[in-house]
């Protein structure tokens, strides 16, 4: 018996001959009427559970955690299958997880923003969703005043670089956490989730800074600061945390005119405070060695990709 043909959309059941007998187009329409009813309960279902964890305090600390949103988006993509685009998914998911969110508490967010237009306000609207309230902020020490003052949820930062023209590179405001000048700031994801950028997307990167300590989500990556002799070159500091077993994925330097240079490593895996690493930083002649946070790695560009 041969089978059935696929549905096919809108478009191609008003253009096909195969589809135009009106019984099957309104057949097809009631079944997305359907699918759309039972998506809306389950939705609905969801909040009602998220509204009762809060009210019976089970959730504790801020709404926001970005392993667990990490380890459910990289899930929905192992499994996902069909024509609907990845990012689409990923997109979908987040405004229903920040919704959830905002059920729980207020979630303000401070954005770096020093002028009109900002690609890092785009970028944040695209991941944290189209309900959580924006404060756009021209300088980076206003972003973190409003997080450690408890004003702003988390704030949204330039990604550090050595590139003296990429934006932000002047200002770099890691190293307010590497003096403990941040009040119990961490990094705590970055962004963008979705690596795959169509045409028209953001292309600013940026990081995540909030009152959490940042948790494991099953691949991590974390901010490793210390301080170095000025004459040290990069190459050498790098040889350096290598050997001390924090190999760099990248690092970014400060170099002042006086005084020690400021170094920010990448480094895999999810570093903690008393990590044994870090005192042997400190005997290769690495100074003052602190984890300013970590994240959770996005997928790949390949992960989004369609099938």
């Amino acid at each position: 018996m041969p089978a059935d043909p696929p549905p096919a959309t809108d478009a191609e059941a008003e253009t096909d001959p195969a589809w135009r007998a009106p019984d099957r187009l309104a057949a097809l329409r009631a079944e997305i009427d359907r699918v759309d009813g039972l998506i809306h309960q389950l939705v609905m279902q969801r909040a009602e559970v998220v509204a009762s964890l809060a009210e019976l305090r089970v959730k504790r600390g801020a709404p926001f955690r970005p392993a667990r949103e990490a380890e459910i988006m990289r899930r929905l993509l192992a499994n996902h299958r069909g024509r609907l685009p990845k990012p689409t998914l990923v997109g979908m998911w987040r405004e229903m997880i920040m919704g959830m969110t905002l059920i729980q508490a207020p979630f303000p967010v401070a954005v770096w923003s020093p002028e009109a237009g900002s690609g890092h306000v785009a970028l944040a609207r695209e991941h944290f969703g189209t309900a959580v309230p924006l404060r756009w902020m021209r300088t980076t020490a206003q972003v973190l005043r409003a997080v450690s003052a408890g004003e702003a949820a988390v704030g949204v930062l330039p990604l550090p670089q050595d590139d003296p023209n990429a934006e932000g590179a002047h200002d770099p405001w890691w190293i307010a956490l590497m003096r403990g000048d941040g009040s119990g700031l961490s990094v705590i994801a970055r962004l963008p989730f979705v690596t795959l950028r169509p045409e028209g997307a953001p292309r600013a990167q940026a990081l995540v800074v909030g009152a959490l300590a940042p948790e494991p989500s099953g691949e991590d990556r974390s901010l490793v600061a210390f301080e170095a002799a000025p004459e040290l070159s990069r190459a050498r500091l790098s040889d350096l945390a290598a050997a001390a077993g924090l190999k760099p994925r990248s690092l970014v330097l400060h170099r002042s005119e006086r005084g020690p240079t400021a170094c920010l490593a990448e480094v895999d895996g999810l570093v903690e405070a008393r990590d044994p690493r870090l005192a042997a930083l400190a005997e290769v002649g690495l100074a003052r060695p602190i984890v300013i946070g970590g994240w959770p790695v996005p997928p790949p560009e390949s992960a989004f990709a369609p099938e």
